[in-house]
């Protein structure tokens, strides 16, 4: 099954596989991860290798999802008014 994205703000996405959920960023043609440590980004104009960069914890339901999307999305705002 293929991850599609499912919402999209600024350098954020919402994606879903199936049932399970998952919010990556991306930058400068890379995706990364969005949970804590290192975030290893990987080289792609598409979904397909996203395998690469989220793992098996990173999937999570559509309400905890939105969840982190939303304040991804709030701190990005916040950040676009700081650099402005």
């Amino acid at each position: 099954m293929s991850a599609i994205i499912v919402d999209q703000e600024g350098s954020y996405l919402l994606i879903a596989e199936g049932t399970r959920f998952a919010v990556i960023e991306r930058r400068n043609n890379h995706f990364y991860n969005c949970h804590g440590g290192t975030r290893h980004g990987t080289v792609t104009d598409d979904l397909s290798s996203i395998s690469e960069i989220v793992d098996e914890a990173d999937w999570v339901p559509e309400a905890t999802a939105r969840k982190a999307f939303t304040e991804a999305e709030s701190r990005y705002a916040e950040l676009t008014k700081i650099l402005r």
